[in-house]
């Protein structure tokens, strides 16, 4: 199994990282909870994401070795242009740090935000985990291809 129904401690363990990460941080970041996690109710892989919001991308080279020294593993941009990505394997978390008026924000944020104030697109997307989960209980890659359409749809709402 690698989804599950929401679990409360994903929000403590967001605060608990994003302790760690303003601690370790060279300079001024912003942190948001983002992703399945942040959204009671929704059911997800047991991952945390955060999102990181900087004046200067550039600056963020800062801090790299301070947060490898957290568990975290420097990514670059990995596929996405204009962002600094960073995953901590050991408690399944990642950071995603994009420079202030980043397109890239709002489209995070705006998807935890539209499925906290819109039941039937919270209700449709867990049913539509639950059903591909038992459709590929070992196949994550068919599992987030056959999910992209609902997230092509979110992205559409939030683009208008």
């Amino acid at each position: 199994m690698y989804i599950y129904p929401h679990k409360a401690e994903w929000f403590d363990e967001y605060q608990y990282e994003a302790e760690l990460i303003q601690a370790a941080y060279n300079g001024s970041i912003t942190l948001k909870h983002i992703g399945s996690t942040a959204v009671e109710g929704l059911y997800a892989k047991d991952c945390i994401d955060i999102l990181g919001i900087v004046s200067d991308l550039s600056v963020v080279q800062k801090s790299v070795a301070a947060l490898k020294e957290l568990g975290y593993k420097h990514k670059g941009s990995y596929g996405i242009e204009g962002r600094e990505y960073f995953s901590k394997p050991h408690r399944q978390v990642h950071l995603h740090i994009f420079q202030e008026g980043s397109a890239e924000i709002d489209k995070h944020f705006g998807f935890v935000q539209l499925l906290q104030t819109t039941p039937e697109l919270l209700l449709e997307l867990n049913t539509l985990k639950q059903a591909l989960h038992t459709k590929h209980p070992t196949d994550k890659n068919k599992y987030q291809l056959e999910k992209s359409s609902f997230y092509y749809k979110i992205n559409k709402i939030l683009s208008k």
